[in-house]
């Protein structure tokens, strides 16, 4: 079967592959930020440990006046003043660091190396009094990381959009064909089926181009679904001489545009299934919540950020999915335009010996 959509003509190659750079580009600048530190950390890695005792251990704050004059509030800044000691090779080195930190590694601090605690530090060989007093922690480079893999892909699906124009240019569209409904080798047929969303669609891609653009207008399923079940009544008929076919389809395309409606858009369904995403997306984050974050607050008395990132994301899924039901009920009240009783209404008329009452 061969299909051949119409549409409006798509970017031209070469400001698809300068968009795809330039988003590259630009979601670089962030990692390259902190390329100097990951490749600090990365060498420690190979670095020798020992047992460096605790002799002092001071965690500072400062506080100080942050927001707009509008909304004033008061930050606090956490510094950890520390002074180690440890032996390599029978000598004595001693590190000293005063080190702004956030709330939850100052609770680190306080919590697993208090005073005269012991903790493994790392050590360059080369120079012992050069150390990392926490190795293999690659926890500040995820966030740059994300936004160099989603640029990363954004970018390639710009420039996989550009080669594929080049290789294929698309055919230009004849301006007098404006229609959204495809041409198809296969004879129109009204066969249907419900997908996994509970949602009708059709398998000729001719049908299921006038379900998709009667739903934009407000249609519902059962209305494309009994307008479509009178079609297929016709299309059945031995004795009907002219059988329904792709100018058919596109006369009640037509009339589906023509249609004075004040939605355009079937922003219901989209919700709809929008809120499943995000409730399956809600389920995920609790779970690691539960396993993660309460496990760390109860030790700490705090979170990292990405422990606020899971319980937010967990909480902030419970609340998009509420206002998305809500949004959807009220949305369907006025879904209906009138479009759907129109049209069945129509085929009532309109298709001989096929009056439903």
């Amino acid at each position: 079967m061969e299909v051949q959509l119409s549409g409006p003509n798509q970017s031209s190659p070469g400001a698809l592959l300068v968009a795809g750079i330039v988003v590259f580009l630009l979601g670089c600048i962030w990692p390259f930020i902190v390329l100097g530190d990951f490749t600090d950390e990365l060498e420690a890695q190979s670095w020798e440990t020992v047992d460096a005792r605790v002799v002092q251990l001071e965690i500072e704050t400062q506080e100080y006046e942050c927001g707009d004059a509008e909304s004033s509030s008061t930050c606090t800044d956490y510094y950890v003043n520390y002074l180690l000691r440890y032996v390599v090779d029978e000598q004595t080195y001693s590190a000293s660091g005063y080190e702004k930190v956030s709330h939850f590694e100052s609770r680190v601090w306080e919590v697993d190396y208090p005073k005269n605690s012991t903790r493994e530090i790392a050590y360059d060989s080369e120079d012992p009094n050069n150390i990392d007093t926490d190795q293999g922690n690659f926890a500040p480079f995820i966030p740059p990381v994300f936004v160099a893999l989603f640029s990363t892909l954004i970018a390639g699906l710009f420039v996989i959009g550009g080669v594929k124009e080049i290789l294929n240019p698309t055919q230009p569209v004849n301006p007098d064909e404006k229609s959204d409904i495809p041409y198809s080798d296969e004879p129109v047929h009204f066969e249907s089926a419900k997908n996994v969303w509970g949602e009708l669609h059709f398998a000729h891609p001719s049908v299921e181009a006038l379900a998709r653009k009667m739903k934009l207008y407000s249609c519902t399923d059962a209305q494309i679904d009994e307008f479509f079940t009178i079609c297929k009544k016709q299309n059945q008929d031995k004795n009907n001489p002219t059988p329904l076919d792709r100018d058919w389809l596109v006369e009640i395309e037509e009339i589906v545009e023509n249609h004075d409606s004040e939605a355009s858009q079937d922003l219901a369904g989209h919700l709809k299934k929008g809120g499943i995403v995000v409730a399956g997306i809600g389920v995920v984050l609790l779970v690691l919540s539960l396993i993660i974050v309460v496990p760390l607050f109860r030790t700490y008395g705090a979170l990292p950020w990405y422990g606020w990132a899971l319980s937010l994301g967990s909480l902030s899924s419970i609340g998009i999915c509420i206002a998305l039901a809500k949004i959807v009920t009220e949305m369907k009240k006025f879904a209906d335009q009138g479009l759907g009783e129109m049209l069945v209404e129509f085929a009532n008329e309109e298709l001989d010996g096929y009056h439903e009452y």
